[in-house]
């Protein structure tokens, strides 16, 4: 007869053998089906091993599956054991990829309340709160992580620093906040390209086109084919001939300055990385379009088939007219906004274009010396325009331009959150709050 210890200890070992092998799978190919079997035959076992729980819900997360793993994350923090602040991380890591930035928060003054120690949690504390709105504060904080960083674990202090600079610029620091950062975070790890390439581009709005230039061509060098870098070197060389020539030149250093393209730029390249651009928005956007809209709206078409396309503008009216091919007339009160404005088709967009440079006169709303796109019309004279910095106003005969939005992607984002979508923007500046507020809730999420 077999002792019935022996069979427990065999079992035991048989338990302990598969979730070995689980997270050996896990490390390897975190997506892998095989990963989410050996998870459940342990917990199948031993369901009250929270560290399985985890191990599954970070397998169901690699796939895509949130919710689910959400539910084994909230399953794991109910039993408030020592798994508690792991399944707060992964609570507060989950809100930030789904870009519910006050639950991110909640989470993360959550993770504080258990262990104060970590200098990333107080890195992920300060996104968190930038993201909400908190600028200021968030900025400090991050900050504050690095000399944390700096104290407690020097060697991570390069990780710490690229944190940083992604962060700031995640939350739409300013270059002159960013440009420090990103110097201090190169400085300390040169083979961060990602950050050196963003770090080129701020020098351009900074117009230190010589530091510019000379960053790209470094990175070139690791990596000559990255059409960004070598558009970064190409923007530099250009700045640097017009300062050059500043005195034969038809356009000034000066008009580049007034125009904002340079600036324009920065934000396009920023909100390109981030997925906050005009692209990233329209394909949210058809998600959660609601079906009256859709209909009202005409198949896209691609740019090349368009007759005078090279008088449509490229920040705004490209994108769009490839996404739809403008809207029916008198069909703008379905996009649920206060003004009746509908999306123009190409033809529309250059047709108007060619009837005001055809008489500038009889178009005194529309100057010769600026740039603009005119991408929507309310079928009675007002159009909405993307003029300089790429910002969106409502443009009426004899009226000033009324600003509408920061952006045309802003737009659309806008639209997105009113149809239900997640906006993954960060929050807008608000005013900060006292740095005397507790830094912890009194409750839970």
């Amino acid at each position: 007869m077999r002792n019935p210890g022996h069979a427990a200890a065999d079992d035991h070992d048989a338990v302990e053998r598969t979730l070995d092998l689980a997270w050996e799978l896990f490390a390897a190919q975190p997506a892998h089906p095989k990963v989410a079997e050996l998870a459940s035959r342990v917990l199948a076992a031993q369901p009250e091993r929270s560290s399985v729980s985890l191990l599954l819900a970070n397998h169901r997360e690699v796939c895509g599956e949130a919710g689910e793993a959400r539910r084994l994350y909230l399953q794991v923090a109910g039993r408030r054991d020592h798994q508690f602040v792991n399944a707060a991380r992964a609570l507060r890591h989950l809100a930030v990829a789904e870009h519910d930035h006050a639950e991110a928060l909640s989470w993360a003054r959550t993770v504080l309340g258990e262990d104060h120690e970590e200098w990333g949690d107080w890195m992920e504390l300060g996104h968190a709160q930038a993201l909400c709105g908190e600028h200021e504060d968030g900025w400090r904080q991050l900050d504050e992580a690095v000399a944390l960083c700096s104290r407690t674990a020097p060697d991570e202090l390069p990780k710490a620093l690229g944190k940083r600079a992604a962060y700031l610029l995640g939350s739409f620091a300013p270059p002159d906040r960013f440009v420090p950062a990103a110097e201090e975070a190169i400085r300390a790890d040169a083979a961060n390209s990602w950050v050196a390439l963003m770090l080129g581009w701020s020098y351009l709005v900074q117009y230190r086109f010589t530091d510019a230039e000379q960053l790209g061509l470094r990175l070139l060098r690791e990596n000559p084919t990255e059409d960004l870098l070598q558009d970064l070197v190409g923007t530099a060389r250009t700045m640097l001939r017009i300062v050059d020539k500043a005195h034969t030149q038809d356009i000034t250093l000066e008009d580049i300055r007034r125009s904002g393209v340079i600036e324009l730029g920065w934000r396009q390249l920023r909100d390109q990385v981030l997925g906050t651009d005009l692209a990233s928005a329209l394909a949210a956007l058809d998600d959660v379009m609601p079906a009256d809209l859709r209909a009202t709206l005409r198949p896209g078409v691609a740019i090349s088939d368009v007759p005078g396309s090279d008088q449509l503008g490229s920040v705004a009216a490209e994108d769009l007219v490839a996404w739809h091919d403008g809207q029916r007339p008198g069909t703008g009160a379905a996009w649920g906004t206060a003004g009746p404005f509908r999306l123009m088709s190409a033809a529309e967009i250059i047709a108007l274009g060619a009837e005001i440079e055809a008489d500038p006169a009889a178009h005194p709303e529309w100057p010769e010396n600026e740039v603009w796109e005119q991408v929507m019309t309310d079928d009675a004279g007002a159009y909405l325009v993307v003029v300089a910095l790429g910002a969106l106003v409502e443009r009426r005969p004899g009226q000033p331009d009324k600003p509408v939005a920061e952006s045309m992607a802003d737009w659309i984002w806008d639209r997105v959150a009113d149809f239900g979508g997640r906006d993954p923007r960060p929050a807008p500046r608000r005013t900060e709050v006292s740095p005397t507020d507790p830094v912890l809730p009194p409750g839970r999420p």
